[in-house]
């Protein structure tokens, strides 16, 4: 069996059999209704069967990511989660139609870590990202939103265009459109201000209720926050924050840096979410979104699990070789599986900053530990502005294989 949607069941039927089942949905004791109105009728979710099975999955492979990662070292996992988070800034600009490369985002990272101040437009978002694994800050209402916007985007934004920035008490005073690929209106946001106040405090209401599934929560709230666009500009990469920043303390914390790229990867099945969920035909049914973004986030699962047990196949095959170097002191091989989990899980490589924090030595040691590989070729050096990488040369240690 599989999921019908309000909207499909009206292309589906005829105007009879469609207003029978969308009455028996709309009044079912499984629906939730909502002071929103979408296209003149009241919003509300059902607690579809085949929504709750793929809420179940979703546990289900949440389980086992977390059993893979409480079973790979530390140092695999940290590169992990840093190249998961370069790739969620970098795709959640990308969906946005925003240019910044890996390589701009990787030496902000850098600069952010050592307190170094930059001029760099995308310091406020990237600061976020950072701060995602230890921030504890709650969405609980409007006032929020609006800090979270002006600490993440409000330079950017100003930078780029000086009229996108809010204009009201909060948010917006004047509508906003949403353009489809062939420059057509699809969208509008939501007016004047008091109206976007009035439907983001009930989204905030429905995110923050605990008696309904915080994977619900998390998409209805997604798919409100959307369709009110209480910004003239940034709410693409707000909303996307916010979905990550309440997914990390309800699921294993690197769902927070897939979010973005697992979208972009089911592009398609996102806007077509949003089209079908705004359809007048769908009346105001957000499970229709709803199934669709667990679907993604499904997905999103599926596909690191997969991508964590092959590089750790890599990354065992070339760990035993390395144990296997007698040539080399403890300090020296501490250093060694530090540039090897940086090689096959990580993204540019460490720098000697990076080495100094995880190995807890000093400049000069790891200056001399660096001399000592170096004579061997087990490293490769790559420089970005005033940073150098380190990461393990695979190429190398092959050529001590058995």
């Amino acid at each position: 069996m599989t999921f019908i949607s309000t909207y499909k069941s009206f292309v589906m039927n005829d105007n009879d059999t469609f207003n029978k089942i969308y009455n028996e949905r709309f009044n079912s004791n499984a629906a939730i209704r909502f002071n929103i109105l979408i296209n003149g009728y009241q919003s509300f979710f059902v607690y579809d069967v085949e929504v709750m099975k793929l809420v179940q999955r979703i546990r289900e492979e949440d389980n086992k990511i977390k059993k893979l990662f409480d079973n790979i070292p530390t140092s695999l996992y940290q590169q992990y989660l840093r190249k998961s988070m370069i790739d969620e800034i970098e795709y959640t600009n990308k969906i946005e139609g925003v240019v910044s490369t890996r390589k701009e985002i990787n030496d902000l990272i850098n600069e952010i870590k050592k307190k170094i101040k930059t001029q760099n437009r995308f310091e406020g978002i990237v600061n976020k990202y950072l701060l995602l694994m230890e921030d504890n800050k709650k969405i609980e209402d409007v006032d929020d939103i609006r800090t979270l916007y002006d600490e993440m985007l409000l330079n950017e934004i100003s930078e780029e265009d000086i009229n996108n920035i809010p204009d009201g008490k909060l948010f917006r005073k004047n509508i906003v459109h949403v353009y489809n690929s062939n420059n057509q209106i699809i969208h509008n946001g939501i007016i004047p201000e008091e109206k976007i106040i009035e439907y983001l405090k009930e989204a905030l209401n429905i995110l923050n209720d605990k008696d309904i599934d915080i994977l619900i929560r998390l998409a209805i709230f997604h798919y409100l926050f959307a369709y009110i666009h209480p910004f003239y500009d940034g709410n693409g990469r707000i909303n996307r924050f916010i979905t990550s920043l309440l997914l990390k303390d309800y699921l294993h914390n690197t769902t927070s840096f897939r979010l973005s790229i697992s979208i972009k990867e089911n592009i398609s099945e996102y806007y077509d979410a949003f089209k079908y969920t705004n359809d007048i035909r769908n009346r105001g049914d957000i499970t229709t979104f709803v199934y669709a973004f667990l679907d993604i986030l499904y997905k999103s699962y599926q596909k690191t699990e997969i991508y964590i047990l092959d590089k750790m196949k890599t990354y065992d095959f070339y760990n035993e070789i390395i144990e296997s170097f007698e040539f080399l002191n403890k300090s020296e091989l501490d250093t060694m599986k530090l540039l090897l989990s940086s090689e096959i899980f990580g993204d540019f490589g460490l720098t000697r900053f990076d080495l100094m924090q995880n190995l807890n030595l000093g400049n000069t040691t790891i200056t001399k530990i660096l001399a000592n590989l170096k004579k061997l070729n087990l490293y490769k050096e790559y420089q970005s502005g005033r940073y150098f990488y380190y990461s393990a040369n695979l190429e190398e240690i092959d050529t001590y294989a058995k």
